[in-house]
């Protein structure tokens, strides 16, 4: 069984697309397939984000983060430095409240992973803004925060046309973290323009401005299930499955996952 005691280095990938992480592992592949499907606790508390990853990573089985745990604010270096800090956080919780777990039905030190992202809109007119500030840009909070987010970017981008002039993508960063507080990295990318008007009822965020390469809908206009196989986060998820799966940190694949 692969040891959660490692030394792993992270590296950015030069693509923006995949992985990461390197590490010296003292496993042993011949336990692999008696060991227990690895679980992953998601750093939200956004039901959106817990659904889509649930479907994203599925057959693993992804919890939604318990309640009372503290989460840090995000920061404004990167992407993936505020989902680091994020899983992080949520692992430092959980180790010093085996509760936590217990709750969700899991045993401390055993097979969990620590699960965090972070993602945003990138307008290459706009010197790739909103980026990392793409949840706060318009600087309000609560329920009218994407409508106004939205807003101010349709506001500033007046005047912008064509494919180049409207040229965007979203970027995810997810990291997953081990107990042992190792951490592995992947990211995605969905490229397209944003619309000159927000349209759709669908999705969260910027999902009704935000048209996808080799589309005529915006996001907000998509069916979710067509979302979940496109999306950012969905690329980046697949990446750090690809990612945990080379490291032997999945462990046997899981059976049927609980209703």
């Amino acid at each position: 069984m692969p040891s959660w005691s490692v030394r792993e280095r992270a590296q950015r990938s030069t693509t923006g697309a995949a992985v990461v992480s390197t590490r010296d592992s003292r496993g042993d592949e011949a336990g692999a397939a008696e060991a227990p499907a690895v679980r992953f606790v998601l750093a939200s508390g956004n039901r959106h984000k817990t659904r889509e990853f649930g479907t994203i990573l599925a057959p693993f089985r992804v919890d939604a983060m318990p309640a009372g745990v503290e989460l840090p604010p995000e920061g404004s270096e990167s992407f993936a430095a505020n989902a680091r800090a994020k899983a992080e956080a949520l692992a430092r919780a959980a180790a010093a409240d085996p509760a936590l777990l217990t709750g969700l039905g899991l045993e401390p030190g055993g097979p969990v992973l620590y699960l965090a992202d972070d993602s945003g809109l990138e307008v290459e007119a706009l010197g790739w803004a909103p980026g990392v500030m793409s949840a706060r840009y318009a600087g309000v909070d609560g329920p009218g925060a994407d409508r106004a987010n939205y807003e101010r970017l349709l506001r500033e981008m007046r005047g912008l046309v064509g494919p180049l002039g409207r040229r965007a993508r979203f970027v995810c960063s997810v990291v997953a973290v081990t107990p042992a507080m190792t951490y592995h990295t992947a990211s995605g990318q969905w490229w397209g323009a944003i619309a000159e008007a927000p349209r759709g009822e669908g999705g969260f965020g910027y999902d009704p401005v935000f048209v996808p390469e080799g589309s005529t809908l915006s996001v907000a206009e998509w069916p979710q299930a067509a979302k979940d196989r496109s999306s950012h986060r969905a690329r980046a998820g697949r990446a750090l499955i690809d990612v945990l799966r080379g490291e032997g940190l999945l462990h046997a694949e899981p059976g049927p996952r609980p209703g």
